[in-house]
């Protein structure tokens, strides 16, 4: 018998943004490390590893305010690190800040799911001496999501991926495999979307994300 761990499709559970819980008194920033990853202190925060975060209303480290980063290491009361990100360049932070998390909605309707890694860029490195043309790996890209769903134009995932689509804003998505399998989050920027139907069957459509950033995978 194959040893091999394999998962299926059904009994997976497929999350996308559809909102913020909120801030309160415990997610307060108290400081933000200029570091890789950047260290978030804070007042309280009850946030633990791949929640995914928005900051917000820092002074000094203005750069961190309005994206969505990905929670890592988190000491319960204490701090958070922000998985994948460099602030060793950035101002330093002076005051400020709160941390608002993302709220996530299961997208039922999901028939289909297919991301694909797009091509890291060549940097020619040929010179004098080369014998032949020689490159570096450029930075590695993340490519696209695709989803295929059943239309429910009022559920709250589908407007939620028409309103992202319609402002450009970064949305978030996590995919939890079944039996303790792991945790995939991606983020990324709604491209297209496109409906079908025909007689004797269902109204079906897709969305195209164009992911940004790398793949957590927890």
């Amino acid at each position: 018998m194959s040893q091999g761990l394999r998962y299926k499709f059904n009994g997976s559970t497929f999350g996308v943004q559809t909102g913020l819980q909120g801030s309160s008194p415990s997610q307060v920033i108290t400081g933000i490390s200029r570091a890789k990853p950047p260290v978030v202190s804070t007042s309280g925060s009850g946030l633990v590893e791949g929640d995914v975060v928005k900051i917000s209303t820092v002074l000094g480290m203005t750069s961190v305010n309005g994206n969505l980063y990905v929670v890592d290491n988190p000491v319960v009361g204490v701090s958070i690190e922000l998985a994948g990100e460099d602030t060793t360049g950035q101002t330093a932070y002076t005051s400020g800040g709160i941390i608002e998390e993302v709220s996530f909605s299961d997208f039922c309707e999901l028939t289909g799911a297919n991301q694909q890694d797009g091509g890291a860029d060549e940097i020619e490195a040929t010179t004098i001496c080369s014998t032949a043309k020689e490159f570096e790996q450029g930075l590695s890209d993340s490519g696209t999501l695709q989803l295929d769903y059943n239309v429910a134009p009022n559920s709250a995932v589908q407007a939620a991926l028409r309103a992202a689509k319609v402002s450009g804003d970064r949305t978030a998505f996590k995919l939890v495999f079944p039996s303790g399998g792991g945790t995939v989050i991606m983020l990324g920027t709604v491209q297209s979307q496109s409906m079908q139907g025909q007689v004797n069957g269902l109204w079906t459509g897709s969305a195209t994300i164009k992911l940004t950033g790398p793949l957590f995978v927890l």
